[in-house]
């Protein structure tokens, strides 16, 4: 399960994308982890984590 500031993160990730968080982590979860989900509530914290890191280095380039 997703910590308060995870998901915050994620908030705003979708926000970028002009999409609705679960559709966010719908579409992009197999580009971010390797594996699909549906909803945020299936991110483990950890995944979260690597989620939330890759998008940030994907940002800086």
């Amino acid at each position: 399960m997703l910590n308060r500031i995870q998901i915050q993160i994620f908030k705003k990730l979708s926000q970028e994308k002009k999409l609705e968080i679960d559709a966010y982590v719908h579409q992009y979860s197999q580009e971010f982890l390797c594996s699909q989900r549906e909803k945020l509530e299936e991110l483990t914290e950890e995944e979260g984590d690597a989620w939330i890191h890759k998008a940030y280095v994907q940002s800086m380039g």
